[in-house]
């Protein structure tokens, strides 16, 4: 789940308390590029005797292609990942520039400025500007934002400078985080070059991969369920809440029929236990 710390809507503590009052087995606030309330989020865990984990969500590059990976829990040394989190965010700082440039070049009326009053202090990106749009009045939505503008194939697209898949791996191994590639069924390969992908990635220290996913159909999550056995992956789930960033998915059970089952909390932790130990 995001908060405004990234690209949410709702404060991390809405968002945590929500997940209580629905009764979740677990849940993890995985925010972009960001750790900053890792220690809150275990305060509050502790206070509450719940399984709520800290996490965070890296923009990586494999093959071209963008891979978001998770990491969960975060026990060891931190202060290499958040070396590289705060280089993420200076980049993405120099990326909105451009994205705001083109914009003005094409006649909307946006700044830097705007930009910086529509966020709390977390690492900006392309859900800040679509917003600052939507409140302009120049989109309907954050989709038609992200459709006319903000999205692959928008006009004012700008490419990210994501860090390798495996580096990525490697500082979140290195920071005892749990590893997980997030919602691989919107990912753009075949069924064999996918299967090929997983092999290469559990050579190369992947923990786990995201079965149960909003988005992913029957078919994308029986493939993705028999890959995790083949391959030894933790199943994972989640549903990539943002609060209005993202209307239609409710915290827990994404469009409506999302269901994580609670058998996947052993293994999960269990792994942690071993990364610990």
């Amino acid at each position: 789940m995001h908060t405004t710390d990234s690209d949410g809507t709702w404060p991390w503590d809405k968002v945590l308390e929500e997940c209580l009052r629905i009764g979740l087995s677990a849940y993890a606030i995985t925010d972009h590029d960001t750790i900053t309330r890792r220690g809150e989020i275990l305060a509050w865990a502790r206070k509450h005797k719940a399984k709520a984990i800290p996490g965070v969500e890296l923009s990586t590059k494999e093959n071209d292609e963008t891979v978001h990976l998770l990491g969960y829990f975060l026990g060891g040394d931190l202060e290499k990942l958040e070396k590289k989190l705060k280089e993420a965010i200076s980049a993405r700082t120099d990326r909105n520039s451009k994205i705001i440039k083109k914009l003005q070049a094409m006649g909307y009326q946006i700044s830097m400025e705007e930009l910086n009053r529509m966020t709390t202090g977390g690492p900006i990106g392309r859900p800040h500007i679509a917003q600052v749009l939507l409140a302009k009045g120049y989109v309907e939505s954050v989709r038609k934002a992200f459709q006319r503008f903000l999205g692959r194939e928008g006009a004012a697209y700008v490419p990210k400078d994501d860090m390798p898949l495996k580096k990525g791996i490697e500082l979140l191994n290195e920071a005892k985080a749990v590893t997980v590639v997030a919602h691989p069924g919107l990912l753009t390969r075949s069924a064999p070059e996918f299967e090929a992908a997983l092999k290469r990635w559990r050579s190369w220290g992947l923990d786990g991969i995201e079965v149960y996913y909003p988005s992913h159909n029957d078919e994308q999550i029986g493939f993705l369920e028999r890959m995790a056995d083949k391959f030894g992956f933790l199943k994972t789930g989640g549903s990539d809440f943002h609060g209005d960033n993202k209307p239609n998915i409710k915290i827990g059970v994404g469009y409506g029929k999302l269901a994580v089952p609670d058998e996947l909390m052993g293994p999960l932790f269990k792994r942690r236990d071993e990364i610990m130990s």
